[in-house]
């Protein structure tokens, strides 16, 4: 379960609100810390499924993620 896409979504979702900007690095570093080992592609799937729930806007010049308002 620690490795499922709503989990890593989750923890990528606190992660943005809690930094309010963060970069794209800086937060797969933050995730596979906190669940402690590689994650392969969930990362991504997981980041993606954020943005497609429009809950995260990605700003590609800043490499970065925002909440979406």
């Amino acid at each position: 379960i620690k490795t499922s896409v709503p989990y890593i979504a989750g923890l990528a979702l606190k992660e943005i609100a809690d930094s309010g900007i963060i970069k794209y690095d800086d937060l797969k570093h933050s995730v596979t810390n906190k669940v402690g080992q590689n994650l392969g592609d969930t990362f991504e799937y997981a980041v993606s499924f954020l943005y497609l729930l429009n809950k995260v806007v990605y700003n590609q010049s800043l490499d970065s993620f925002v909440l979406a308002l």
